[in-house]
């Protein structure tokens, strides 16, 4: 009698040991899932959020819902998520700017590093460098050129002060080694009219409304920003082919979930968000915004993050950006 209960208990303990990740894996039901996006509604961000929680709420079988948290150039939607209830039903969708923020805000009611965790970097897709048609040039290598042979000439218009564009535009700027003055718009869109009315002579903008503009005739593309072509416009060289070797940077978004979330359900987040983006259709979305699928593991996600937040905080500091 006493082998038998010994028996059972074990049968017992290890039919709970095999339960509980499964048991972790499963998101609560009765509470809606949200995609929180820390902009107004519109936006590459926004449209991409919305793309993905629809697929998310299929593959799922529940409703998946978008909530735009716009402010503070990001920072309200971002806390709100860090302060929400971990168990993967709220989840951050942030641009690139969740690692420029950092680098210029000495003060921000949480760390990206230690409060959040990376489910996937979900897109990455390249800048476009444009310049005004009056500019007399048509590579990067005369761009510099004319820079160096102009100074105080060139100006380069960004959607604001710490915006992932400002840093790409610094980033070019400090290895072209030449002086090219920041005109701060409030948006893109705006940033791209004083391009057209030659406000201003350089801009990078993400490739699909880069494209757009080029082929339209309104402005004149010379490269892409990634270390290698993109297959979205093949014929454009990079700007590290250009002249400037290694230069690589990048539009890109990444999901996020409260530091304290379970890793199971994190994993089985990340596992749903791969086979969605790696789908043919998916894949077809998003090369019509000028993306593609990055679809990494939590830990390589996490590893990028802190790499991009270092990179950045070591260009401000050289740089001098600072927050408004």
């Amino acid at each position: 009698m006493n082998h038998f209960r010994k028996f059972m208990a074990l049968l017992a303990a290890s039919a709970a040991g095999l339960s509980a990740p499964l048991h972790a894996q499963n998101l609560p039901a009765n509470k809606h899932m949200r995609i929180i996006v820390p902009y107004s509604p519109g936006g590459t961000s926004d449209i991409l959020a919305r793309k993905l929680a629809q697929r998310l709420g299929e593959k799922l079988g529940r409703q998946v819902i978008v909530e735009n948290k716009a402010g503070a150039g990001g920072t309200i939607g971002t806390e709100s998520v860090v302060r929400a209830d971990a168990d993967g039903t709220t989840i951050l969708l942030h641009s690139g700017a969740i690692a420029t923020e950092p680098a210029i805000k000495a003060k921000l009611p949480y760390d990206v590093t230690k409060d959040l965790v990376a489910v996937t970097t979900v897109v990455r897709g390249p800048f476009a460098l444009l310049v005004s048609n009056n500019l007399p040039v048509k590579t990067v290598p005369e761009l510099i050129a004319y820079a160096k042979a102009h100074p105080g000439k060139v100006n380069y218009g960004t959607p604001g002060v710490g915006t992932s564009v400002h840093f790409a535009s610094e980033y070019f700027k400090a290895a072209a080694k030449a002086t090219i003055t920041h005109v701060p718009y409030k948006g893109a869109s705006a940033s791209l009219t004083a391009l057209m009315s030659d406000e201003v002579q350089v801009v990078f903008d993400p490739l699909a409304t880069a494209k757009k503009y080029a082929e339209a005739g309104k402005v004149r593309a010379l490269a892409v920003t990634t270390a290698q072509r993109t297959t979205l416009w093949p014929q454009m060289p990079t700007v590290s082919e250009s002249g400037t070797t290694g230069f690589d940077t990048a539009v890109w978004y990444g999901m996020y979930v409260p530091a304290r979330t379970p890793t199971p359900i994190v994993q089985k987040l990340n596992q749903e968000m791969v086979s969605i983006l790696r789908s043919d259709d998916m894949r077809k979305w998003l090369s019509n915004e000028g993306l593609e699928p990055v679809a990494d593991t939590p830990e390589q996600s996490q590893a990028f993050l802190g790499k991009e937040i270092e990179r950045w905080k070591a260009l401000a500091k050289s740089a001098g950006i600072q927050a408004e």
